[in-house]
């Protein structure tokens, strides 16, 4: 595996401003290579039937990775994503003592 040392960087980088990073862009460019390169990494394929039960029960799901870092691949996959985005990354927030600022 080839590492890309300038965007591994890059993304640790914005980690340490923000709690969630979205990683975008044209289909077969590299994301998903990208996330299986991070060191350090819960890597988890929303595309896969297995990994969208473990999902279906997203406080269950997240409480087992306690300070874990994750990276979700193909989350639109999952039936609500909002779900285990928008009330965990809160909770992220707060337990930052709101350092943390998610757009």
């Amino acid at each position: 595996m080839v590492l890309r040392k300038f965007w591994i960087e890059k993304i640790q980088n914005a980690w340490k401003e923000r709690s969630v990073i979205w990683l975008s862009g044209v289909r077969r460019a590299g994301k998903t290579f990208l996330c299986q390169g991070l060191p350090q990494i819960e890597y988890f394929d929303c595309e896969l039937p297995r990994v969208r039960k473990l999902m279906e029960e997203p406080q269950s799901f997240l409480d087992t990775l306690h300070d874990h870092t994750v990276a979700l691949d193909e989350i639109h996959r999952l039936n609500n994503p909002s779900e285990i985005l928008n009330d965990n990354v809160q909770d992220i927030v707060h337990k930052n003592n709101g350092q943390d600022i998610v757009q």
